[in-house]
């Protein structure tokens, strides 16, 4: 029987007909696989440049196994070579693919001349009529920055998918996944990179947990991030922000480089935060926000912080927009303005910081003159104060702030505010991205 188990499996690896696609996009290599075979769990990538060999785990997504990296230097290549070996659950091989060929176009590394910037001209847009692994990648991480929230990111395709021409980031219960259960929550071990193929951010233990530590993420949620970038320009997003109680959503960018040193110190700017609780405070405000100065506990937000009310921002699909220049910040929701920043003669003056100026060596901007990526994401709960303890809420509030063991707390509850989750009004719903040059 095992002479035959060894056979087949060898039989398995020659007659496999599918193949890797490669495709390269500076500075993305990327790797496909067909999610053809419902059994495989692992997918491992082995690929040559220059004759030298290197490998990745595969990421399960809408467009079938992934995997891509940016630290391989292509310079001097006359092609790529790929192949892919897939796994059971059990760690047995499934399939051994072909080998796959990438010729690279021999020009693709000379030096060009800039073009003229045109005024208004679309630097990149994104209709999400799939996911494009070559425009976005995936948080995989517990990581909460020092918000602590409830959620778990993945790249589970239940949580980031693509339908309709929208991307959809979706947060449900942890437990509504097979593999998980309540006793998984107390008791087991998340760790990420094992789970879900890699973890992108180790950050307040975000690769791994154990729930005698402390109840383990009771939420799945998605988060992506932008791979084009933007300084200065006109950024516009259509989408429709989620409906639930203590649902986060966000769209905001974050700098490519931290070249004036960790947050808050390089920046970010807040384009739209939501609530989703149907409180004033909730789907009937969203907020602009830009987070800057020399330390985390002097953070200057307060001065760059505007509010929109109506009645729910939820109900319909919105724009907001962003236009960057090297003299302000604007965001708008459908024409309307939210925030409006000039810092005069530098953002270090308009914070009345002492001692020497961090953004000295920048442009009057700065932080906020340097490549910023953009964000989507759906977060849940959190003890950072973004869901005040004394604000009338309609009902209680099941965590408190400074509660050591806040997100059991929020479980607990989950028969209050999750009738409140109503399948795809839970989810954020991105309709289209664009970067313009000014």
């Amino acid at each position: 029987m095992l002479r035959l188990l060894l056979l087949t499996l060898v039989a398995t690896w020659v007659t496999c007909e599918e193949k890797v696609s490669i495709k390269y996009e500076a500075p993305v290599l990327a790797f496909t696989l067909p999610a053809d075979n419902k059994d495989i769990d692992k997918v491992i990538f082995h690929y040559f440049v220059k004759n030298v060999g290197h490998q990745g785990h595969g990421v399960l997504t809408t467009e079938g196994w992934q995997y891509q990296s940016r630290d391989v230097s292509l310079d001097g290549a006359d092609k790529v070579e790929a192949f892919a070996v897939a796994y059971d659950v059990r760690n047995h091989v499934l399939l051994r693919t072909p080998s796959s060929t990438l010729t690279l176009n021999d020009n693709r590394v000379v030096a060009q001349l800039p073009g003229r910037k045109m005024r208004g001209a679309v630097i990149f847009r994104d209709d999400f009529n799939s996911f494009n692994t070559a425009n976005w990648k995936y948080e995989v991480s517990m990581f909460g920055g020092m918000n602590w929230e409830f959620q778990v990111y993945t790249n589970d395709p239940k949580n980031v998918f693509t339908r309709d021409g929208n991307l959809h980031l979706v947060p449900f219960p942890t437990t509504n996944d097979p593999r998980f259960d309540e006793n998984f929550l107390h008791h087991g071990t998340m760790d990420v990179a094992q789970l879900w193929g890699y973890c992108t951010n180790n950050g307040n233990y975000g690769c791994s947990r154990e729930g005698q530590y402390g109840l383990l993420p009771p939420i799945m949620s998605g988060k992506v991030m932008s791979i084009p970038t933007l300084r200065y320009g006109i950024v516009e997003i259509r989408a429709r922000i989620p409906k639930g109680d203590w649902i986060w959503p966000a769209i905001w960018m974050m700098p490519r480089d931290s070249a004036y040193g960790g947050w808050p110190r390089s920046g970010e700017i807040d384009i739209m935060e939501s609530r989703g609780n149907t409180v004033p405070i909730g789907v009937g405000t969203v907020s602009s926000t830009l987070h800057w100065g020399p330390a985390w506990d002097n953070n200057k937000y307060s001065l760059t912080t505007g509010e929109r009310h109506t009645g729910s921002w939820h109900d319909s699909y919105h724009t907001w927009k962003l236009e960057w220049t090297p003299d302000h910040l604007i965001t708008y929701v459908d024409d309307q303005q939210i925030m409006n920043v000039n810092p005069g003669a530098g953002f270090w003056q308009k914070g009345g910081f002492t001692g020497a100026n961090i953004w000295a060596g920048g442009e009057k901007m700065a932080p906020f003159d340097k490549d910023f990526y953009m964000i989507f994401n759906v977060a849940v709960g959190g003890t950072n104060g973004f869901f005040p303890d004394n604000y009338n809420w309609g009902k209680r509030k099941p965590w408190a702030n400074n509660s050591p063991h806040a997100g059991e707390d929020f479980w607990n509850a989950r028969n209050e505010w999750l009738p409140t989750w109503q399948g795809e009004q839970s989810s954020m719903l991105i309709d289209w991205v664009e970067f313009r040059h000014l």
